[in-house]
């Protein structure tokens, strides 16, 4: 064999390019790991939100489920007010409170109303005119869980 014939290789040769590609590989591997772990946080976030809204959506939905019903009974609210302006008997009086507490566990109740109140679109439903309410009430108004079931129907005094 001759001096020319052999041929030293190094045995670190590739191996440092070896270990920087495997080094960059584990970056990369980590960087991508560490996005797809917030990645899954995030949606699991928006999920738990998701789900507390919807929570709060059913809630409020089965807070107002009664409305329609409550509505109709407004109606004889009306009557028996109507004719307890009159002379009324023991029996209306114990049917009125009793309709009443029936509103009352439901959370339905009269918005308060009185002469010289300023007119509020939100509670009142003008009947004539406009400004400041000049006659208690024509018709009862009534909230439920403090939102608007029926406006009171008020007289109010023109403001010109």
């Amino acid at each position: 064999m001759r001096k020319d014939d052999v041929e030293f290789v190094d045995e670190d040769d590739g191996k440092d390019e070896k270990l920087k590609k495997v080094k960059e590989e584990l970056n990369r591997c980590r960087k991508e790991r560490e996005e797809y772990l917030a990645g899954w946080q995030r949606a699991k976030a928006d999920f738990i939100n998701a789900r507390k809204d919807e929570e709060k959506a059913r809630i409020e939905f089965v807070k107002f489920t009664e409305t329609g019903l409550l509505r109709e009974l407004l109606r004889i609210a009306d009557s028996f007010d109507e004719a307890l302006k009159g002379e009324h008997t023991e029996g209306m009086a114990r049917v009125e409170k009793q309709l009443l507490s029936l509103f009352q566990e439901h959370n339905v109740a009269a918005i308060a109303v009185k002469e010289g109140d300023i007119f509020d679109p939100q509670f009142h439903e003008a009947i004539e005119g406009e400004g400041s309410i000049i006659e208690n009430v024509i018709q009862k108004g009534y909230l439920i869980h403090d939102r608007v079931l029926r406006p009171a129907r008020v007289k109010v005094r023109n403001s010109l």
